[in-house]
Order: C-alpha cells, then structure tokens, then sequence
C-alpha cells in the first residue's frame, strides 16, 4: 500500500516539474524574443506569457 502511494507521489512530482519546465520555457522564449526586438530597435508590444489558472475541481 505505502509503495503505491510513494509511487502516486513521485508521478506527481514528475508531472509537476515537466509543467514547470514548460512555463519556463514560454518565459525564456518570450523574453528572447523581446531582447531581439530591442537589440533591433523595434517595439515589442507582446505581452508576456500570462498565468496558468489552476483547473477547477468539480
């Protein structure tokens, strides 16, 4: 019983760092873009990766 909910929690663990990972790249990717922008001398009116909402539990 005890592996299983040890293995539930490290799945979830797992999940939650690819999610990171992924919100962190969008970051990086849209700060990227706006230093290439700037560098180039051209407005960059993008607006930055907006928060995730947390999905509603039912």
């Amino acid at each position: 019983m005890f592996q299983r909910i040890r293995d539930t929690l490290k799945r979830e663990e797992r999940l939650i760092a690819k999610a990171k990972d992924g919100v962190y790249k969008e970051i990086e990717d849209w700060d990227q873009r706006r230093k290439q922008a700037e560098a180039r001398g051209e407005p960059f009116t993008e607006p930055p990766p907006a928060p995730r909402k947390k999905p509603s539990k039912k």
